[in-house]
């Protein structure tokens, strides 16, 4: 049994929050896609960014804002947002209190593709075996 206690789990801050990485857990999975949870400081917003991924966000607490190439929408708890490879984004928290927290789920990076197309020629090299 893997467990990751919430107590025992260390948070780095990138990005401008707060972030735990979930996935890839050393040791334990290497998926193709990747997690954590970022947890934005009240009246906080993350580094502007983009990046080649795929992501998801699943807004799990707080309210606040999300500017996806310069489109601002307001967000809170149980929202789901997409955001596609190359887009900029950042999340504003307008809270002067209370944090916001995401999950957030990335896939689809030229290295986790290449890796996956590596996993598809090996399953086909053994059924050609077979």
């Amino acid at each position: 049994m893997h467990i990751q206690f919430q107590r025992e789990a260390a948070s780095k801050y990138e990005y401008g929050c707060d972030l735990r990485r979930l996935y890839p857990w050393a040791g334990v999975a290497d998926p193709l896609w990747g997690g954590a949870i970022a947890s934005v400081r009240p009246n906080e917003s993350t580094t502007p960014h983009s990046h080649d991924e795929h992501e998801t966000f699943l807004i799990l607490s707080g309210s606040g804002e999300i500017a996806i190439d310069g489109e601002v929408q307001a967000i809170s708890r149980g929202d789901v947002i997409y955001l596609p490879p190359n887009s900029h984004h950042t999340v504003k928290n307008l809270s002067e209190d209370d944090r916001l927290d995401f999950l957030t789920i990335f896939w689809g990076s030229p290295e986790a593709n290449e890796r996956m197309m590596g996993m598809v020629d090996e399953l086909r090299a053994g059924n050609a075996a077979t």
